[in-house]
């Protein structure tokens, strides 16, 4: 089987919608940002672990990471911090920690992780559309 080329994101922001790796264990939340996907104007791929989110990270190009705080196993932080470990991209795709435990705490455990931004639960459609806007032109510039 041939590995895929990563495709860059000025040839996506071209041609196609943002790719936006969603790492979250609940299927319910990652159907939930399947079904926004045509509003957001976003493709979305899933992971349900650390390892499946390593794994596809691999092949392909993201532009933003939306990580799940709580995970079983290798949870969020952790997750962030072996992703911003991999040379080739992890220091320059935004990730942004979504979850319900909103507390100054896991805010500032986030940030310290190398996670780039914090959105709680619940939050509006709105609202998590103004953040992948922000860190795709962030992205962009860079």
């Amino acid at each position: 089987m041939a590995v895929k080329q990563p495709i860059s994101l000025d040839h996506r922001k071209a041609r196609c919608k943002p790719l936006v790796l969603v790492v979250d264990d609940d299927e319910t939340h990652q159907k939930l940002l399947q079904l926004l996907a045509d509003r957001l104007e976003i493709i979305v791929h899933t992971a349900s672990s650390c390892a499946q989110a390593m794994e596809v990270l691999r092949l392909f190009s993201f532009d933003v990471i939306l990580m799940d705080y709580r995970m079983p196993g290798v949870d969020g932080c952790v997750c962030t911090q072996r992703i911003r470990a991999m040379k080739e991209l992890g220091s320059n795709i935004p990730i942004i920690a979504v979850t319900a435990y909103v507390t100054a705490d896991s805010r500032r455990r986030c940030l310290q992780s190398g996670m780039d931004d914090f959105l709680g639960k619940p939050f509006t459609v709105e609202e998590l559309y103004e953040k992948l806007c922000f860190w795709l032109r962030v992205r962009q510039s860079a």
